[in-house]
């Protein structure tokens, strides 16, 4: 599942608020696969269920973008307009807005690593059938690091729409929220995706060797420019 399109928003928090949403169903996602990888095997579950693949992709790019996009775009906003000065408690808004991110990234990083390096263990297709009974340990520590990935994005987020989205629906005129999903727009916009040509498979002389072969896509986050030096010396070559 993508993130929401900001070309269909008018108010940039309302941006912000379904993005939650969609993280919240996904954790809802996540926890049910974990509930079955504890039953039958983190293998057998990975093998069974292709969700596992988009649930992965998900929290490894979708969700670090959002909160990139909060840092860069939300947050600045609503800081701008919270008072700062003195001491700040710990539940404020403004220590909420600059140390949030880095309290959650502190957690999860470890936490996406051992996922990322379980996910990668290669298994011996043969004995997928034993894997859960052999790696019992394994798969116990893998939902356990699962589900804490799921509790702490629930309680990231409740705090989150407490100490910063209410805040910003305060504070934010309707003219700056229609900057904020403009500015939103703007870099989204910028972020060009080129296909690659499909290519034919490659053949080779020994049938043996073998690849898996896929076509992929490059995405830039600038337009490249054509060079106007280089297209007028190819037209005039060619008069």
């Amino acid at each position: 599942m993508n993130l929401p399109d900001p070309q269909q928003y008018q108010d940039g928090v309302l941006f912000f608020r379904d993005t939650h949403k969609i993280i919240l169903h996904e954790c809802a996602e996540l926890e049910e696969l974990l509930a079955d990888a504890e039953t039958r095997g983190v293998f057998q579950s990975f093998a069974a269920r292709p969700e596992w693949d988009e649930v992965f992709n998900f929290f490894q790019k979708a969700a670090p973008r959002h909160e990139r996009d909060e840092d860069d775009f939300l947050f600045p906003a609503v800081a701008a307009r919270v008072p700062r000065m003195g001491f700040q408690q710990p539940d404020s808004t403004i220590r909420f807005l600059l140390e949030g991110h880095k309290r959650l990234e502190r957690s999860m990083a470890p936490l996406i690593h051992d996922w990322e390096a379980f996910r990668n263990t290669p298994r011996d297709a043969a004995s997928l059938d034993a894997a859960h009974a052999t790696h019992s340990g394994e798969d116990a520590r893998f939902v356990a690091t699962g589900r804490e990935l799921v509790r702490l994005y629930r309680e990231h987020i409740a705090i989150e729409e407490t100490r910063v989205y209410s805040v910003a629906d305060k504070v934010l005129s309707g003219e700056e929220k229609l900057e904020l999903i403009d500015r939103i727009r703007e870099a989204y916009g910028n972020e060009e995706v080129t296909g690659i040509f499909n290519f034919d498979e490659p053949r080779f002389s020994n049938p043996a060797y073998d690849i898996i072969y896929a076509p992929t896509e490059a995405i830039a986050e600038e337009m490249i420019e054509p060079d106007e030096e280089e297209d007028d010396e190819e037209e005039s070559a060619l008069l």
